[in-house]
């Protein structure tokens, strides 16, 4: 769902999962070649035209990771220009339902506690949301 922002440039509209599961969170790693490549990130992708965001995330991981997921809360939005493009992130608390990983999109994933997230190199619209996850209660 692209639309044109006042500078012209594509607005990007980007869902991604924070996916919890037994306390730690999986982070993914783009594909060198890939816009933003070797940076990790919150899983997710772009919402198509006539999809809430909840359908996009959960098609986005079927499609990505070939797990099926339910989404839950909403985290934070962020919205970054990358120079070519400006993302409008929105990311959700995401809860793994079924399936074995299998990295279709990715080079690498890991599973991580909140307060390792920052030592990873992120995409820099995903920064906002773990700011959000780090301020929510822990079990």
């Amino acid at each position: 769902m692209a639309s044109e922002s006042s500078n012209s440039k594509p607005v990007i509209l980007v869902v991604a999962g924070v996916i919890e599961k037994q306390g730690k969170y999986l982070l993914t790693q783009r594909h060198e070649h890939a816009s933003q490549g070797g940076l990790w990130e919150f899983p997710g992708g772009k919402v198509e035209a006539g999809e809430t965001d909840q359908q996009a995330l959960e098609r986005e991981l079927r499609e990505e990771l070939a797990i099926e997921s339910a989404t839950g809360q909403f985290l934070a939005d962020s919205v970054f220009d990358y120079g070519d493009k400006v993302v409008h992130l929105k990311g959700y608390l995401t809860h793994w339902v079924s399936g074995e990983l299998v990295l279709h999109s990715h080079q690498d994933a890991t599973w991580v506690e909140c307060d390792e997230i920052k030592a990873f190199t992120l995409c820099p619209a995903d920064y906002p949301i773990v700011e959000v996850l780090e301020s929510l209660p822990r079990e």
